[in-house]
């Protein structure tokens, strides 16, 4: 009986860090998909010429970029929320707004700075 109960606490914690493993996995990638996103924007806004608008839907949870004939959807977890993306404009020349953009979600949050330079993110 003891051996028993020893085996399902293991497996139950086994379980547990399993799905925590995996929140986080999801949460990396939606920080990296909305950051590749954001830099894409950026470079066809330089190379094109036109201005390019990030639009976020926090109801449906997608990303939509418009701008210079081109337009990209980037759907998003509804576990997860992104505060500070809203009215985000790269200029014909590639330049955004400084800003901070924070993502949370699955008991995780992140802040990430913004101000694109020339397609390129200002270090």
């Amino acid at each position: 009986m003891i051996t028993l109960a020893i085996c399902c606490g293991m497996l139950l914690i086994g379980s547990l860090q399993l799905q925590k493993y995996q929140h986080r996995l999801i949460f990396d990638n939606t920080v990296r998909e909305v950051n590749a996103a954001l830099d894409q924007a950026s470079r066809i806004s330089t190379i094109k010429g036109h201005a390019v608008t990030v639009i976020f839907s926090e109801d449906q949870h997608y990303i939509k970029l418009i701008g210079g004939g081109h337009e990209k959807q980037v759907n998003i977890d509804k576990n997860i929320d992104i505060k500070g993306l809203n009215k985000f404009v790269f200029t014909k020349t590639g330049r955004s707004v400084p800003g901070t953009i924070t993502f949370s979600g699955y008991g995780m949050k992140k802040a990430v700075k913004y101000q694109m330079l020339w397609g390129r993110m200002a270090k």
